[in-house]
């Protein structure tokens, strides 16, 4: 007994020392923020699954499905961009704080829609374009703020890899709870815990520092938006590495994360389930995007991730096309467990990598839209045409179709790894990363 109480204290010291050696952790300023958005994600996955379910059960369309996933993120193309230009001029803190308010409004529309039986497809798609349109400012400036949040520019991977992690713990627990809550209490349960979560976000807004951008563009000569939008475009198309890691983003995107939107077909399709079915499927994704948060906490920097970035692509394709192939519950989850985990291995990995390598600073916000709009403005797109192809070739075929096309976007990516380190090893010996 005293032998196992040893290795039992000996293993929570272990955890103890590798959560103080990240630099972030020490950061309460940082930790307050983080642990806030944590808990705002938490209620912001428990509607996406909870709208998605409630679509395919009034219309029992894959299209529709896709189409409801198009309107909720479409926005995201058209102004993210332009965002980031807003965002190197504006008050983040300002930006932040009115993204929540209007989010804690949307969702209480929901539920209250939802408990008065007006809900209808309609209405969803109305208040999925006004959701687009917040979360087109609300992920960018997040993405911002967290940079200027570390007192030492060398932490920034620190603070981006638990940021990551904590996102990904509260996508672990909200499918779980959202699957149980929908098939016992009803989605509506979801959209008004949904609307509480973002409380503790705007606590943490109100009480965090943030470090002035003292390139501000409203400061600068320059104050022409669409001239400060083509600046961005053009850094980020001349820059190889965020070249690179841009288009590889916007293959995993397209190809591969509007799996999640299939996910209710898959279940009921497939493996002939139900809500709890769909809800079991998505805790087994979100898993492993909890064990890619440790992993990347646990590099503790940035060397390397272009090597992490093509063997997870590699390994989401072939994973992708097993699971297209598979009709067991117990396979399904082992498999959708590495879908989850190489999917956001592969974004995490490019956000992280980006936050580090870019350097301008006056240049964060555009750079940083421009890669949401990839994740918003693309995946719309990604939903519409999966939701179609759903439909003509089935679910599993449409699946199978993105893990191939994945396969081939690792191919292209690996060939340009040499021509990013010769860029970014400099500027990893300017933070003092290389010797």
């Amino acid at each position: 007994m005293l032998e196992k109480n040893r290795n039992s204290f000996k293993k929570s010291n272990k955890m103890v020392a590798f959560l103080e050696a990240l630099p972030a952790i020490k950061s309460p300023n940082l930790s307050c923020f983080v642990i806030g958005e944590s808990l705002s994600f938490f209620g912001s996955w428990m509607t996406q699954i909870a709208l998605v379910w409630m679509v395919y059960q009034l219309t029992n369309s894959p299209i529709l499905v896709g189409v409801a996933g198009f309107t909720n993120q479409a926005m995201g193309l058209v102004i993210t961009p332009i965002v980031g230009v807003l965002l190197d001029r504006w008050n983040l803190r300002y930006v932040l704080l009115t993204t929540q308010i209007v989010s804690i409004f949307l969702s209480s529309l929901l539920t209250f829609l939802t408990v008065s039986n007006q809900i209808n497809f309609i209405a969803i798609i109305i208040i999925g374009i006004l959701q687009g349109i917040v979360k087109a400012f609300d992920l960018p400036a997040r993405q911002v703020t967290i940079p200027r949040l570390v007192e030492n520019r060398s932490d920034t991977y620190s603070a981006m890899a638990v940021h990551s992690f904590l996102i990904n713990t509260a996508k672990f627990v909200s499918p779980m709870i959202g699957g149980l809550m929908i098939a016992k209490n009803g989605a509506a349960s979801c959209f008004l815990v949904d609307a509480i979560s973002y409380l503790p976000f705007v606590s943490a807004i109100l009480t965090m520092q943030i470090k002035p951008n003292i390139n501000n563009l409203s400061t600068s000569n320059s104050t022409k938006i669409l001239h400060n939008l083509k600046e961005g475009f053009i850094f980020a198309y001349s820059f190889i590495p965020i070249k690179s890691i841009l288009i590889l983003q916007i293959v995993v995107c397209f190809m591969a994360m509007t799996y999640v939107n299939l996910m209710p077909i898959f279940a009921k399709e497939v493996l002939k389930g139900n809500a709890e079915t769909m809800g079991f499927l998505m805790t087994a994704t979100a898993f492993g995007s909890i064990f890619s948060g440790i992993y990347l906490m646990q590099r503790k920097q940035a060397i390397g991730l272009e090597k992490v970035m093509a063997i997870s692509t590699l390994v989401l394709g072939v994973s992708l096309i097993l699971f297209s192939r598979s009709t067991q519950l117990e396979i399904c989850l082992i498999l959708i467990f590495i879908v989850g985990l190489t999917n956001t291995l592969t974004l995490a990995s490019i956000s992280n990598f980006l936050q580090v390598i870019l350097v301008e600073e006056d240049k964060r916000g555009r750079v940083t839209s421009i890669f949401m709009t990839t994740f918003l403005g693309i995946l719309p797109f990604g939903n519409l045409f999966f939701g179609g192809l759903a439909n003509y070739i089935g679910v599993d075929n449409a699946l199978l179709f993105g893990g191939v096309c994945c396969i081939l976007g690792t191919y292209f990516f690996a060939r340009q790894i040499s021509n990013i380190r010769k860029v970014v090893n400099p500027i990893y010996q300017e933070m003092g990363l290389l010797s």
